[in-house]
């Protein structure tokens, strides 16, 4: 079998002195070898004192999750031939989790917040049987409208690899509001979607920046960016005045007059709060940092802007 030579940087973590720091080590091993079975080798043949988290080595536990050259994913998934560059390979514990120690986090945060939405099945006494002589069934179709949000593993790929982590401790998370999407799409549950949307929209579904980086961690495949922009249309269609309706009225009227989004403005008309002042202060505060003007805080409408707005109007009519 081949062997390669290379260097394994990873990001290790000490507790006992609060600090973390990189550590080379540099190997010669098969090049057939997961992620996870170079960590093995180093931890039984370098350094005994590596530590991470590993169970079933196949996928399915979610355990190994950590980031593979700045990129989440399952270390025993992953060949490390593959991501080899200038013959380096860096490997480090997920961003948004805190260490515990070298590559093995805290995931008790990220587990609490999914306490929160309920992340389970409340059955429907309507559609759910009392007696366990009667099945209930779920046709194919209705099953087809959350099938692959029921193959996450809460490996936390997605969440650690989340950009709106980085700005809102308190957002709820990529995994967690799939498990929200998936119980809101389930026919035999029992609580109303109101309340579940509720749930989301705490610190949920409008923090999300939409950068699709946790369908690009997730090993199955799945796309909670998609699962949230779906939420942000039940919410819309909940009621008649709430943060979907507002963010959708005012987000359609600074397009129409400026062919662009407010997105200064948009935080604080849609939650119109203290939590939406708040969002548009860190904004202000972002906006001077790079030099921009105040005057160019919000949209200036585009040339031609008399051309589109008679577009619209004129879709408007036909439909």
């Amino acid at each position: 079998m081949k062997k390669i030579k290379y260097t394994a940087k990873i990001k290790r973590y000490n507790p006992d002195e609060d600090r973390s720091y990189w550590q080379d080590f540099e190997v010669e091993v098969e090049d057939s070898l997961t992620v996870l079975e170079l960590l093995m080798y180093i931890k039984d043949k370098i350094d005994p004192t590596l530590t991470f988290r590993a169970f079933c080595r196949s996928a399915i536990c979610g355990s190994c999750a950590m980031i593979i050259n700045n990129r989440a994913g399952l270390a025993c998934k992953i060949q490390a031939k593959d991501k080899i560059k200038n013959g380096v390979i860096k490997i480090e514990p997920l961003k948004t989790l805190k260490p515990i120690r070298d590559l093995v986090v805290d995931q008790e945060p990220a587990f609490d917040k999914l306490k929160k939405i309920k992340p389970y099945l409340e059955p429907d006494p309507k559609v759910v049987p009392d007696n366990l002589k009667s099945e209930s069934l779920v046709l194919p179709e209705e099953f087809a409208r959350y099938d692959k949000q029921t193959d996450c593993i809460l490996c936390m790929a997605c969440y650690g690899q989340c950009n709106a982590l980085k700005g809102d401790d308190e957002y709820l998370g990529p995994f967690q509001l799939t498990k929200v999407f998936r119980f809101i799409m389930d026919t035999r549950d029992g609580v109303d979607v109101e309340e579940r949307i509720k749930l989301a929209e705490d610190h949920g579904i409008w923090e999300c920046v939409q950068c699709q980086m946790c369908f690009a961690a997730c090993p199955k495949g799945i796309s909670s960016c998609d699962d949230i922009l779906e939420l942000r249309r039940i919410a819309k269609d909940t009621g008649e005045e709430n943060i979907a309706t507002r963010r959708a009225k005012f987000w359609f009227a600074t397009v129409f007059e400026t062919g662009q989004i407010d997105k200064f403005n948009l935080p604080a008309v849609a939650f119109g709060d203290e939590k939406g002042e708040k969002a548009r202060e860190n904004m202000e505060k972002e906006f001077r940092k790079r030099g921009l003007p105040e005057d160019e805080f919000g949209p200036k409408p585009f040339d031609g802007i008399d051309k589109f707005k008679n577009f619209i109007k004129k879709i408007e009519k036909e439909l």
